[in-house]
């Protein structure tokens, strides 16, 4: 059956998806300081490396699937392989719950560092107002038109990243006793080297680069384009990651604890580095890549609610699309428009972007680390077409046992402090899976 999505794009736009909905600088501005206040300290790179070898056997147990037909329902497609068509289903909307929670957290944060940009240059908005626009400015993207909002995620992403090296260049040289010379030795408080502390926050960093699978029936040569996008996306990520969790965690180790702990550590630190400019500019550089992800997960997530609408998870009214551009622009819309009204409602009750950030973050690590699970599991069940029984067998082992880990380690950590996120993020998987099973009898 045709689906009528336009095939459009090509390897580059689609790794620029990837890029994009991962949001480099993301890790620069909000994950690496989150993982340093939590105990990472001098083990960031660590909790990093680890991170980047267990998302590489994502990769390449998801590279085993490169000869299945190209789905709109990206990675949750892989599981049908194997497991069939209820666990895809849930797998579908495991996704669809990901990437909206990831849309929240990240159009929040991207508000919240506009505001103060603007506030910079003598202008007040209030965070809300500008979370709106944000999301109106996504939406209007991502329905019209594919390559445009695809090659809009490309640019911003590589201006931010460019920005945030400029800084790590000017941590260099303090360092090495260049022009601006280091804060004098205890400036701040010691860092410690816990490597489980930091580890959720590396493993978010890496959340997004499996959306370019979601196009998979919008791509020339998907079989070709797709895994490339997914393996560069993430060599590319990790390595920037890498380096970011040395330099950064040198510079943000002068910062008094408060001051790393808080909203904007990096604008702190290019102010006591006397360049304050750097600062503005990789706060720009981070707007525009928490908008960047902002759109690539709700491009996502509309393709995952056009999929679930085709098989009546959702209204059958939201599977259709657009004559003129070829998206899901219906999905696209009654995705968005919820995940904007909670948003917008829990602004308005006091929660800060860095609440949601970290909330709606959390679930999403959960509903992917479940999702990647499946896959490696389908993976096990059923041979692949062109890919030897040894490959896939140890490549999806390795990956499910890597995904288990990582999981019971997050459980864990959730139920001693965070049992409200666990509690609402099994709840919003339990009525999906009713919802399919409901859904499959009726079929």
């Amino acid at each position: 059956m045709a689906s009528g999505l336009r095939r459009c794009l090509g390897a580059l736009p689609t790794t620029g998806q990837a890029l994009a909905t991962v949001g480099l600088t993301i890790t620069a501005v909000i994950n690496i300081p989150a993982a340093l206040a939590a105990g990472s300290g001098r083990a960031t790179w660590l909790c990093y490396a680890i991170a980047l070898v267990a998302m590489l056997l994502v990769v390449e147990t998801l590279v085993l699937f490169r000869r299945q037909p190209a789905r709109a329902d990206g990675i949750a497609g892989y599981v049908d392989a194997g497991l069939g068509r209820r666990p895809s289903t849930l797998a579908a909307w495991a996704l669809f719950f990901g990437y909206g929670a990831l849309f929240v957290g990240c159009l929040s944060f991207f508000a919240a560092y506009l505001a103060s940009l603007l506030a910079a240059l003598g202008l007040a908005l209030p965070v809300l107002l500008l979370f709106g626009l944000g999301g109106a400015g996504a939406l209007q993207l991502a329905r019209r038109d594919v390559p445009v909002s695809a090659t809009t995620m490309l640019v911003s992403e590589t201006l931010s990243v460019l920005l945030v090296m400029a800084l790590c260049g000017l941590v260099v040289l303090a360092a090495s006793g260049g022009s601006s010379p280091p804060p004098p030795p205890g400036a701040g408080p010691p860092l410690g080297a816990d490597v489980g502390a930091g580890l959720m926050a590396a493993v978010l960093s890496f959340i997004g680069f499996e959306s370019a699978a979601n196009l998979g029936e919008e791509v020339n040569r998907p079989q070709q384009a797709i895994p490339l996008a997914l393996r560069a996306s993430v060599l590319l990520a990790g390595g920037v990651f890498l380096f970011w969790a040395v330099v950064l965690t040198e510079g943000l180790s002068w910062l008094p604890l408060a001051v790393r702990q808080g909203t904007d550590p990096l604008l702190a630190l290019s102010d006591l580095l006397r360049w304050p400019l750097a600062g503005r500019l990789v706060e720009l550089g981070a707007a525009l890549s928490l908008f960047g992800t902002s759109l690539g997960s709700l491009t996502a997530m509309g393709r995952l609610g056009w999929v679930l609408a085709r098989v009546e998870v959702l209204p059958a009214e939201l599977a259709t699309v657009h004559g003129r551009f070829g998206t899901p622009a219906k999905a696209l819309a009654a995705s968005a428009l919820p995940a904007l009204g909670l948003g917008a409602v829990l602004l308005l009750a006091g929660q800060t972007p860095q609440t949601l950030y970290n909330t709606f973050g959390g679930g999403a690590v959960l509903a992917f680390l479940l999702v990647y699970g499946l896959v490696a599991l389908a993976a096990l069940q059923q041979p692949l077409a062109g890919m030897a029984t040894g490959r896939r067998r140890w490549t999806a082992g390795a990956c499910l046992l890597v995904c288990t880990l990582v999981l019971l380690s997050y459980g864990q950590s959730l139920l001693q402090g965070q049992q409200a996120l666990l509690g609402g993020s099994l709840a919003i998987l339990a009525v999906g899976a009713l919802r399919v099973q409901w859904t499959v009898r009726a079929g």
